[in-house]
């Protein structure tokens, strides 16, 4: 095979394995689970608030119910504890604590209970398609066990991640509400 024939094979093989990765690459990027999107819900104070309110902060968001009887209590704790780790920059973070429970979670029920945690902690609640909406948008599993109609002691199961998000509102990773205060600061200054 003469030389130039050569080079030609070796700079198209080149561009081939190029293109290939190329396309590999954005097939796993386009089709990786996306976590988080667009919102509109009611805050503790009854005033309608959507995913746009909260740009330009790290949102720190939490699903839960006010009835939970143990993650929903130390997911809210660690958020407070980690809100005063962060010390001045915690004025460029938001928590968020969502309900899965609307039933139940009216803004009067969601502001009592956040205020018993931090007064920087804002309550979502809303229509149930609204948080069947941002549960699927999070990957939030959530289900009722029970007939509210019948049985006011109801529960709820839900899953018990801490959602970090950057301030264009992409997803930066997760905590556990029993995760050490440091490694959940490490994780929200990533996203600072």
């Amino acid at each position: 095979m003469p030389r130039s024939w050569r080079l030609a094979v070796a700079v198209l093989a080149v561009i081939i394995g190029v293109a290939i990765g190329y396309a590999i690459q954005n097939f796993i990027t386009d089709t990786a689970p996306q976590v988080g999107g667009r919102f509109t819900m009611s805050d503790h104070t009854g005033k309608r608030v959507s995913d746009a309110d909260f740009r330009g902060k790290v949102m720190v968001v939490f699903f839960g119910f006010t009835n939970c009887p143990d993650i929903c209590p130390t997911g809210l704790a660690r958020m407070a504890e980690v809100m005063d780790a962060l010390g001045p920059r915690a004025a460029d973070v938001q928590p968020l604590f969502v309900t899965v429970d609307p039933g139940r979670d009216t803004p009067a029920v969601m502001k009592s209970y956040v205020e018993h945690f931090s007064d920087r902690i804002i309550g979502l609640t809303g229509t149930t398609e609204q948080v069947t909406m941002i549960a699927k948008a999070y990957r939030v599993y959530f289900k009722l066990h029970g007939d509210p109609a019948t049985n006011p002691n109801y529960v709820v199961d839900h899953s018990g991640f801490v959602y970090v998000m950057d301030r264009s509102g992409r997803f930066v990773g997760t905590f556990n509400p029993d995760s050490s205060v440091d490694a959940a600061v490490k994780l929200i200054q990533r996203a600072l």
